[in-house]
């Protein structure tokens, strides 16, 4: 996760055993490599790693800690997962509380989603990006529940934080890289997170049918319209709160993350940054 370098592999005169090396890795394979020599190519003048095949090894590795690889976040996850755990018990709403606990009393989705990032390339686009994400909405949530009092309905609110992007834990997979699955591609978190939050919530008894439109609205809408990739505009406070929340959260914490970046890599006081921010500041 640091940098990239390219290998070179020789091998001897008969070509089909490197070859079948070769034919045995795909893209984002974790590979180990035992021997061989670090050099300068002549022309690029970037360091390689140059493989014999008579003195050399490499393989591929099925079994590793991903975290080497790829970003993580620079926080405890079991400290985040228990504060996301404490908001779920703070919801007075019965029926949204089951619904929540459905999904997160299951261990093993509640470590996919602490693992999840919230975005491949953009922002929170790390392992455990996804679930820092949603408590900076639910903290930002409260905050404007409480200037509208009482006119948003916070266990609503909540409920739309958390459950808005779960979609994202089957679009992206992490291995070797942060990346999109063939599910993800073809369907997007959206609808994803619509199917698998209307599955649950026919599973939970008497489930009011006007909770369940707004909270699947909530999940719908949370891009604030088509063109964003929404198949409806934010149609209550709720939903429209929801979306503003979201992307205030996305373009800071984005913002923040493309600040930090420019600072590892130059001096100057401000830089050129393309469409998304024009000039970032860097003082």
């Amino acid at each position: 996760k640091t940098g990239s370098i390219p290998i070179k592999f020789w091998g001897g005169l008969d070509e089909q055993p490197t070859l079948d090396i070769f034919s045995s890795f795909k893209v984002n394979d974790v590979v180990h490599i035992k021997g061989g020599n670090i050099k300068m190519d002549n022309f690029s003048s970037k360091l390689e790693i140059h493989l014999n095949s008579d003195s050399a090894e490499i393989s591929k590795i099925n079994e590793f800690d991903y975290s080497e690889f790829v970003p993580t976040i620079d926080k405890d996850i079991s400290e985040l997962v228990s504060k996301f755990k404490s908001e779920i018990e703070s919801i007075q709403n019965d029926h949204i509380k089951q619904l929540l606990k459905l999904f997160f009393d299951d261990d093993e989705f509640m470590k996919k989603y602490a693992n999840s990032p919230a975005a491949k390339s953009h922002h929170h686009n790390y392992v455990g990006g996804l679930i820092q994400h949603v408590l900076s909405m639910i903290n930002l949530s409260k905050t404007l529940a409480k200037e509208y009092e009482p006119e948003l309905d916070i266990d609503l609110m909540i409920a739309g934080c958390i459950l808005h992007d779960i979609g994202k834990i089957v679009e992206y997979e992490v291995k070797a890289v942060i990346d999109y699955t063939v599910t993800g591609s073809l369907l997007g978190h959206i609808p994803i997170g619509a199917k698998m939050v209307e599955d649950k919530i026919d599973k939970v008894e008497c489930f009011p049918i006007e909770l369940k439109n707004k909270i699947l609205h909530l999940v719908l809408s949370h891009h604030g319209s088509q063109e964003a990739g929404s198949p409806v505009i934010p149609h209550f406070p709720e939903a429209v709160a929801l979306h503003k929340i979201d992307d205030c959260d996305a373009q800071v914490k984005n913002s923040i993350q493309v600040k930090k970046k420019l600072q590892e890599t130059t001096d100057e006081e401000i830089v050129k940054t393309g469409r998304e921010f024009g000039f970032m500041y860097l003082k």
